[in-house]
């Protein structure tokens, strides 16, 4: 790990040199035996519930999670639509998954719901175990950008 750091940031100071975006590498890993609490540490990074809940093994896919933080306008870090906020006036947060491309999930029971929705599809329902991963990004005032 010594050797790796000095590396990827002369990798990021390479693409900043030429003028290229620094590439998105993980600024955050949650690793643990299960039911150690990992989702609840993504969800409080988040500040939102929106994984899966239940007893036994219930994230049974890994979860690329990465968060851009929205000005107050709903306006993206990053290149977006964005919004001015929902209707009644508070900076609109959002959801969108990788194999759902142009949907935005704004309510985090419906993102819930989906990467169980997800998982099944490549699980089955028996609890089954991929390492083909979510790939989900939320957007909010409230959240670092992070991956």
């Amino acid at each position: 790990m010594d050797q790796l750091i000095p590396i990827i940031n002369k990798l990021q100071d390479v693409f900043s040199a030429i003028g290229q975006s620094p590439i998105n590498l993980p600024q955050i890993v949650v690793i643990g035996s299960q039911s150690s609490g990992k989702s609840s540490v993504l969800e409080n990074i988040v500040g939102k519930d929106f994984l899966p809940r239940g007893s036994g093994i219930v994230t049974r896919r890994p979860l690329v999670l990465q968060l851009y933080n929205t000005n107050a306008s709903g306006a993206a870090a990053v290149p977006d639509d964005g919004g001015d906020g929902d209707a009644d006036g508070q900076p609109e947060e959002w959801g969108e998954f990788l194999h759902m491309p142009g949907q935005k999930f704004s309510d985090f029971a419906e993102i819930r719901r989906e990467i169980e929705k997800e998982t099944d599809r490549i699980t089955g329902k028996n609890k089954g175990i991929s390492n083909k991963s979510i790939n989900l990004k939320v957007f909010s005032p409230y959240v670092l950008n992070l991956t």
